[in-house]
């Protein structure tokens, strides 16, 4: 196994981790014990099939301007499977009342129900690459899922918790789920080569350093909680209607195009109270670059770019949701119309860095006017059951974790079709996007 992670798995921001938590209820208690031994069982089979999912990362040769690399390294036999009691330490937590509450962010706490948190605590040693902890709560299971970000994106858990289902239940894995769940890293991403000139656009990846005589305090930061709003199929197809409307026959724009305008206006909507009319909004979408380059859609490797627009607030407060909705996707096409070249410009700049803690996405967001939207709705997981002998989990959810105003999450859709959207705002502006009548009109607060 070549040990080496991809370009865009080199990247030091990205030595976090991601988590989705599966929700079960379970009726008898005595089929714990069963419940345990067939998680354990999924694991050894989905690990000898994958070894470097039995690795942790490791960073090597950083020092004073370089990030060094970071690379797969064995953990030998570490527990993978963590194992929480709930019943009694945190029995106001029970599957009653998720489900009375429709399962909101607030009553799940990373700290308790996750193997690690998503920004986990400097420490030495390797940081494991897949983790799993089953949570035992009065009348439910909560199945975490935990992928370390360097090694995975989200498309590439979804993948993976689908490849642990199937090991849960025994089935043999195909050779294409083989060869491009253990592909080579290194080199997945061609780079561009020497006579490569970076255009003046791609400086916005750069991060700025500070001053080195700036000594400023930095100002308090606003209080920001996360939560839920939930979508029905109805309130979905209607807001894809609306987009429809202001739109020729001959324009396009998806349902997740129509839903990204639709929170991204109503967000401005809700900040514009503290802002000047003028002032800019930035969206930016993280995109899965796997088709334009080439690779396997279940490669698991963390192979997304991003697209940004930018609009004042004035202009997206009033303008029609479909003209938002197209403009976003016109961005999203010239960003795949390229077949790549602009992501594989984007690695070639992080890969002559050598210290790649200057470069990020993100290096150009203002968190107090800007918004980071992540759609996670193609993930199809919510038929899995692994195997557990408890049916299709009642809902899945990303747990409650540390603040990052402006980011937000679409999660993978229910079933039936509805669809839970984690906003992380400043406090007075969810409650402002609690009462706007254009915005609950679609949208169910859950918390």
């Amino acid at each position: 196994m070549d040990d080496h992670l991809d370009i865009f798995g080199q990247q030091p921001f990205f030595t976090i981790n991601i988590q989705a938590c599966f929700c079960f209820p379970v009726l008898e208690v005595s089929s714990r014990p069963i419940i345990i031994n067939t998680l354990n069982s999924g694991l050894e089979r989905i690990c000898a099939a994958f070894p470097w999912l039995a690795c942790g990362i490791i960073n090597e040769g950083s020092g004073d301007g370089n990030s060094g690399f970071f690379k797969f390294k064995s953990l030998g036999n570490a527990p993978r499977l963590v194992v929480k009691d709930h019943c009694h330490d945190l029995s106001e937590l029970t599957m009653e009342a998720l489900r009375r509450a429709k399962f909101p962010m607030r009553m799940l706490d990373e700290v308790a129900i996750a193997p690690r948190k998503i920004f986990p605590d400097k420490e030495a040693g390797p940081t494991p690459v897949f983790l799993i902890q089953a949570n035992f709560i009065d009348g439910g299971l909560l199945l975490t899922f935990l992928a370390q970000h360097n090694t995975m994106d989200m498309t590439g858990l979804g993948q993976f918790i689908l490849l642990f289902s199937k090991a849960c239940h025994q089935e043999e894995f195909t050779n294409d789920e083989l060869s491009s769940g253990n592909l080579p890293r290194r080199d997945i991403v061609p780079l561009l080569d020497s006579s490569y000139t970076p255009s003046s656009d791609l400086g916005q990846y750069l991060v700025k350093p500070m001053p080195s005589s700036s000594i400023e305090v930095p100002p308090t930061a606003p209080k920001c909680s996360w939560a839920y709003f939930q979508f029905s199929p109805g309130s979905l197809a209607n807001l894809k209607s609306l987009a429809a409307e202001s739109l020729t026959s001959s324009s396009f724009v998806s349902m997740d195009d129509a839903l990204t305008a639709f929170i991204w206006k109503s967000i401005a909507r809700a900040r514009l109270p503290r802002l000047h009319p003028s002032s800019e909004s930035t969206i930016m979408r993280a995109v899965n670059m796997r088709q334009p380059l080439g690779i396997p859609e279940t490669y698991p490797g963390p192979i997304q770019s991003n697209v940004k627009s930018t609009c004042s607030f004035f202009e997206l407060v009033k303008q029609p949701l479909g003209i938002v909705a197209l403009q976003l996707r016109s961005a999203l096409e010239l960003e795949k119309s390229d077949s790549g070249y602009r992501t594989r410009a984007i690695a070639t700049i992080l890969g002559r860095m050598p210290d790649k803690s200057g470069f990020s996405f993100g290096a150009m967001i203002d968190q107090s006017t800007d918004v980071i939207f992540s759609s996670w709705m193609k993930v199809d997981c919510h038929h899995l059951d692994f195997n557990l002998g408890l049916g299709n989990p009642e809902a899945v959810r990303k747990p409650n974790c540390n603040e990052v105003e402006g980011l937000t999450f679409a999660l993978p859709k229910t079933a039936k079709g509805e669809l839970a959207v984690a906003f992380c705002l400043r406090d007075e502006d969810t409650q402002r996007l609690k009462v706007d009548p254009e915005f609950v009109k679609h949208a169910e607060y859950i918390g």
